[in-house]
C-alpha cells in the first residue's frame, strides 16, 4: 500500500463500462520517419480515437487530439481539457488524462514537465481511454505514428500495465462501424459480458466483423500494434542483491528487528489467557509468525534487505498486539467499570505524538549529499506520513466509538469491542511504524551515491508525484466510491467513511493530504527538507492509490469485508508482477552502472520475489513493492542526471 519502506508490507493488513458518445473519426497525419533529435520535424499533435460504451447499449468511436508543449513557466506541470460540448469530458475521463500524461513522462524518462491539451470532440466518461493516450503521448514525444486503422480500450498504471475495462464486446461493434481493422483489448477479457450479461467471445464478434482483436498485457505490447514501431521494455539481466558493504550494514539491523520480535513473543505470553485468546482468533500472532519466518528465510538465502522488511512486519504486528492487549486488559479484570480506563488509554496518543514530532525534527535536520541519501530520506518521510496517518485515523475512530458507547448505540458490548478492535491495534501500530521507519532510514542513507545534480528542482520533482498521487485518488474515487455511493443512496463522504474504516490504505489515502500540509508547515516554507517529504508523501499515495483503484476497480474480488478473496484476471496480475519485477531490476542496473546503491529498492525487490508466490493479499503486496522500489529508484536516477530514455524507435512487424 505504499512505496514503501521496505517495512511497510504490515500495514496492508488488509467493474463499470466506460460511457460516452461519438464523434467523427480523422485519421492522424504524422511523419513515421520523423528523426526523435530534431525537435522542429516531430508533429505537434496526435489524434487517437478512443472507443467508448454509451448507457443505450451501444458501442461508439470518439477523437481527442493529443498535444504538449513546453510550459510558459519551467518546472510546471499542466493538463488542460477542451470540448465541444458542455461536460464533454467527464470527471473519470479528466483523471484518466492526468494519469496518461504522468505514466507517459514517467516511462519515457522525460522532463517532469510540460502542458498537455486534450482536446475531444463528444462525450466521454471513463477511464478506459488510458492506455490509448499514454501511447499517443509517448507516440508523440518520439515521433511516431498512430496508425488509422488500429484502436483500443484498456486502463493503465505507473510500470505500463493496462487494466480491465468493461462493455468491450458493443466497443469492438463500435469500431467495426467505423472500420476499423484492429481492437486492442486487456489481457484476459477476450470472454467478456455484452451489455444483456451474456459473456461472449469477442475476437469471434471482431472476426465476423472485419475487426481482428488482440489481447495486449502492457503498453510495450499495445504501442507495437498501434504504432508497428518497437517500444523497448525492461528486462532482468538478473536477481539484484546487496553489495558486502550494504550487506554488512543490513544484517544487525535484522537481527535486532528478530530480536524485538522474540522479546515481544515474550511480552504477549505474559498477558491472561482470555487476553491473547482475542488476538490469536483473529490470526494476528500468525501472521506476525508468518512474517518472522520468511524473515529468518531470506536470511539463510543471503537476501537481508528482504529479510528486514519482513522481520520489520512481524516485529510491528507482535509489538502491536502485546501493547494492544495491555490496552485492553482492564475489560477482563474489572469488566465495564474497566471501559473508562481503556479509553482514556487508548486515546492518549501524545507519546507516539512526541515520537513522531522527534523523528520528523531528525530528518528535517539531515542534508542529503547523494542520491543513495535521498532514498533513505524520503523513505524516513514516507513511513513518518504513514504512522501518523494510523495515529489519527485511530484516535478519532476511537472517540466516535467513545461517543456512540455513551449514548447507548451499542446493543452489547460485545458489538462495541469488535468495532474498537482495529483502531485499537492500528493505534500501537502507529508506535511500532516509525520505530521500523527509523531502522530503515539508518540502512538506506549514508550509501554509496551519485551526487545530487545541482540543476534539479526538488520541487518540480515533488509536485509531479503529488499530482499523481491526486490524480489515482480521483480515479479511485469516481470509478469505485462515487458508484458504490450512489448504490446505498449516500455521500462519497459517508461511504469514504465507512470505507476507510475497514480499509487502513484508503484511510491512510484520506487523511494524509492534511498531514503533507501540516508537515511543510512545521519543516519551514522554502526549507529543502520540506520539498523531500512532499516528494515521499507523493511517491507513497501515487502508488497507494494506484493500488486502490487495482484493488476497488480493476482485478480484485472483494468479501463484505473488503478483504481480497480472489481475482477476476489471473493472468493480469501475473503480468503486472512480472512487468514491475523487470522495471525494478532494470532500475537497480541504471543506478549500479552509475555507482549508486539502492539499498532500500533491492529491499523492496528481494521482499516481493518472496511474496509474489504467497496469498493473493501478498501478490497485490508484491506489485506494490516492485512499483513502489522502480519509482523511487526513476526519482534517484533523475535526480542524479542519469538519463535512460530511448526516444527513438525501429519499425517492426507487430505481433499478434
Amino acid at each position: 500500500m505504499k512505496i514503501r519502506s521496505v517495512a511497510a508490507i504490515a500495514l496492508v493488513l488488509a467493474l463499470t463500462a466506460c460511457s460516452g458518445s461519438n464523434g467523427e473519426t480523422e485519421d492522424p497525419k504524422a511523419d513515421p520517419s520523423a528523426s526523435p533529435s530534431a525537435d522542429e520535424t516531430k508533429p505537434e499533435e496526435v489524434t487517437v480515437h478512443w472507443l467508448a460504451f454509451r448507457p443505450n447499449g451501444k458501442g461508439t468511436v470518439g477523437e481527442t487530439v493529443l498535444s504538449r508543449r513546453t510550459p510558459e513557466e519551467p518546472g510546471d506541470f499542466r493538463v488542460e481539457f477542451s470540448s465541444n460540448e458542455v461536460g464533454g469530458i467527464g470527471s473519470q475521463s479528466q483523471a484518466g488524462a492526468w494519469n496518461a500524461a504522468i505514466v507517459s513522462t514517467l516511462l519515457l524518462g522525460a522532463p517532469l514537465e510540460g502542458q498537455f491539451t486534450f482536446e475531444t470532440d463528444g462525450f466521454i466518461d471513463g477511464p478506459s481511454a488510458g492506455a490509448l493516450t499514454t501511447a499517443g503521448l509517448i507516440a508523440l514525444a518520439r515521433g511516431d505514428e498512430i496508425k488509422d486503422d488500429v484502436t483500443m480500450t484498456g486502463t493503465i498504471n505507473a510500470t505500463g500495465m493496462v487494466g480491465p475495462v468493461g462493455g468491450i464486446p458493443e466497443k469492438v461493434l463500435g469500431a467495426a462501424n467505423k472500420d476499423f481493422t484492429k481492437v486492442l483489448i486487456p489481457l484476459g477479457q477476450r470472454n467478456a459480458p455484452n451489455a444483456k450479461g451474456r459473456t461472449v467471445d469477442v475476437v469471434r464478434v471482431g472476426s465476423r466483423n472485419g475487426v481482428k482483436v488482440v489481447e495486449v498485457g502492457d503498453i510495450y505490447e499495445a504501442y507495437r500494434h498501434l504504432t508497428g514501431v518497437e517500444l523497448d521494455a525492461p528486462t532482468v539481466g538478473g536477481d539484484p542483491r546487496l553489495r558486502n558493504r550494504s550487506y554488512n550494514k543490513v544484517k544487525p539491523q535484522v537481527n535486532a528487528a528478530l530480536g524485538r520480535y522474540q522479546q515481544a513473543r515474550r511480552d504477549f505470553a505474559s498477558l491472561p489467557i482470555d487476553v491473547q485468546n482475542v488476538f490469536t482468533s483473529t490470526e494476528l500472532v500468525s501472521l506476525g509468525q508468518g512474517y518472522a519466518d520468511r524473515a529468518r528465510d531470506l536470511q539463510r538465502q543471503g537476501l537481508q534487505a528482504g529479510a528486514l522488511g519482513m522481520a520489520q512486519n512481524a516485529v510491528a504486528i507482535a509489538e502491536t498486539t502485546t501493547a494492544a492487549g495491555e490496552l485492553v486488559g482492564p475489560l477482563y479484570t474489572q469488566g465495564l467499570a474497566g471501559l473508562p480506563t481503556l479509553f482514556n488509554r487508548a486515546l492518549d496518543v501524545s507519546p507516539a505524538q512526541a515520537k513522531v514530532t522527534s523523528f520528523l525534527d531528525q530528518i528535517s535536520t539531515y542534508r542529503p549529499e547523494t542520491v543513495s541519501d535521498v532514498e533513505g530520506l524520503v523513505n524516513a518521510y514516507a513511513g513518518t506520513f504513514d504512522a501518523y496517518a494510523l495515529l489519527i485515523f485511530a484516535r478519532n475512530e476511537i472517540r466516535s466509538i467513545r461517543q456512540r458507547y455513551r449514548e447507548g448505540s451499542y446493543s452489547s458490548l460485545e458489538e462495541m469491542f469488535t468495532h474498537l478492535f482495529y483502531p485499537v491495534v492500528w493505534a500501537e501500530l502507529a508506535k511500532a511504524q516509525i520505530e521500523n521507519t527509523e531502522a530503515t532510514f539508518e540502512i538506506g542513507r549514508d550509501n554509496p551515491g551519485a551526487p545530487i545534480a545541482e540543476d534539479v528542482n526538488l520541487r518540480q520533482v515533488g509536485d509531479f508525484f503529488r499530482r499523481g498521487a491526486d490524480a489515482n485518488f480521483a480515479a479511485f474515487e469516481e470509478s469505485f466510491v462515487g458508484p458504490m455511493a450512489d448504490s446505498y443512496g449516500v455521500s462519497r463522504a459517508v461511504f469514504l467513511n465507512h470505507l476507510a474504516s475497514r480499509d487502513v490504505a484508503v484511510a491512510a489515502s484520506v487523511i494524509q493530504p492534511g498531514i503533507q500540509r501540516m508537515v511543510r508547515q512545521y519543516i519551514g516554507k522554502g526549507k529543502k527538507n520540506a520539498q523531500y517529504a512532499t516528494l515521499g508523501y507523493g511517491l507513497n499515495n501515487y502508488v497507494r492509490n494506484m493500488m486502490l483503484v487495482d484493488k476497488y476497480y480493476n482485478n480484485a474480488e472483494l468479501d463484505q469485508d473488503y478483504n481480497i478473496v480472489g481475482v477476476t484476471w489471473d493472468a493480469v496480475l501475473n503480468r503486472s508482477i512480472d512487468l514491475g519485477r523487470s522495471h525494478l531490476a532494470t532500475e537497480v542496473e541504471l543506478l549500479r552502472d552509475n555507482d549508486t546503491e539502492p539499498v532500500i529498492g533491492v529491499g523492496s525487490y528481494e521482499a516481493a520475489g518472496l511474496l509474489r508466490d504467497g496469498t493473493l493479499e501478498d501478490k497485490f503486496n508484491a506489485i506494490s513493492l516492485y512499483n513502489g522500489g522502480f519509482l523511487t529508484a526513476r526519482v534517484m536516477a533523475y535526480l542524479a542526471g542519469v538519463q535512460n530514455v530511448d526516444l527513438g524507435g525501429d519499425d517492426v512487424a507487430a505481433q499478434e
